[in-house]
């Protein structure tokens, strides 16, 4: 327990973030004290919280540009009109029901109840009941506009990472991020740092933005995503882990790039095409997450590290238990994707398929219709 315990005393306590083997040697005195050169910049969390909350705001403000100049107007251009929601009146008691029941459609008995407390109709309280459901909803024209920013900002790291790394050592043979660990690698080159304030900045601001959108019914497992991909970036930037921190960004970014592709393409109701790259996205997603993830990034994490360098820290434990947690995650949504695979070989449609409008957050539109065709 004295490893964890050290950082209440000193909070830059070597042992804790570097391990006893460093400290050993070097006391609690950090490396990149001294100017790495040109090219090159020492990790340094107080210039890099800057760098991250401006890059976050940068990205927030480029994200609303591109959604309204540039892909709203290509949704218009093949097709996808932007539905307009009609207005709800504002009607306390069952804007109380609907936030303390998720949103969900009433039973019967219940309905009866809210539309004597609301002094309206039952048709009346069914009709604003329906109304505020929609106004939770997703049209196609928004989930388009945002896979499309999502696609461009994929494609766009993914291809300076890959261009960024191409040359390095570690990208072909993971040992290499430890050999020399921490003080002969601790400098980071320009366009490392400049990767990973941008990756930073972007789930910062998808954290914070995630909480003003439509809540989606992933909400909690993409909260959870982006907090663990945030604390990982932070703790193996401020570390200097970061070779090892960039082949996950890059893995990430890999198989993302298929996925809002197909979003789109079902958006548009392009059938064939969005099979082709669901299928495209469901093999990129199972080699580069459920297989090379695992046997070589979290592999090289938790092993390699520790036979390399001979030692062992707090923060190092922390790091790889959050790279278990986001295998954990992966495995989660290829279940999911192995779900959709399976309705789709068994001739179902697919919860959200290519001809729904829109996606229910918690309930459906087909629970009230179906309510309704009973009538």
């Amino acid at each position: 327990m004295e490893d964890f315990t050290n950082i209440f005393y000193d909070p830059w306590d070597t042992i804790w973030w570097l391990g006893r083997a460093y400290h050993s040697e070097h006391g609690n005195v950090w490396p990149g004290k001294n100017d790495p050169g040109p090219g090159l910049k020492n990790p340094s969390p107080n210039d890099a919280l800057l760098v991250v909350l401006a890059m976050a705001l940068f990205l927030a403000f480029v994200k609303g540009f591109f959604e309204r100049f540039i892909a709203s107007p290509v949704a218009t251009a093949v097709g996808i009109r932007q539905c307009k929601r009609r207005p709800c009146a504002d009607v306390p008691v069952l804007e109380d029901f609907m936030k303390s029941n998720n949103f969900k459609t009433p039973d019967d008995k219940t309905l009866k109840i809210l539309s004597e407390d609301a002094g309206m109709t039952l048709r009346e309280t069914e009709v604003w009941i329906r109304r505020k459901q929609q106004a939770m909803l997703s049209t196609r024209h928004t989930k388009f506009v945002e896979s499309f920013w999502r696609l461009v900002f994929y494609g766009s790291m993914f291809t300076y990472g890959l261009v960024s790394l191409w040359d390095e050592d570690y990208l072909w043979d993971t040992k290499y991020c430890w050999i020399g660990y921490p003080v002969e690698i601790w400098a980071m080159k320009d366009k490392i740092y400049w990767y990973y304030m941008i990756e930073m900045g972007y789930y910062t601001a998808c954290l914070i933005i995630q909480f003003f959108e439509v809540r989606r019914k992933d909400f909690y497992q993409m909260f959870i995503h982006h907090v663990a991909t945030v604390f990982l970036i932070g703790m193996s930037f401020v570390t200097a882990r970061t070779r090892i921190g960039a082949l996950v960004m890059l893995v990430h970014d890999f198989s993302d790039i298929s996925l809002e592709a197909c979003k789109m393409a079902k958006y548009a109701q392009k059938i064939e095409a969005a099979n082709v790259l669901f299928a495209s996205f469901g093999v990129s997603f199972f080699v580069s997450r459920i297989i090379y993830y695992p046997y070589s990034i979290l592999y090289s994490a938790m092993y390699e590290t520790r036979s390399i360098t001979n030692t062992d820290s707090p923060s190092l434990r922390i790091i790889n238990s959050l790279l278990i947690v986001l295998y954990l995650l992966h495995c989660f949504w290829f279940s999911l994707i192995i779900g959709v695979v399976m309705k789709f070989l068994r001739d179902e449609q697919p919860e959200g398929d290519l001809r729904s409008e829109e996606e229910a957050p918690t309930s459906s539109e087909a629970e009230y219709d179906g309510k309704k065709k009973d009538k």
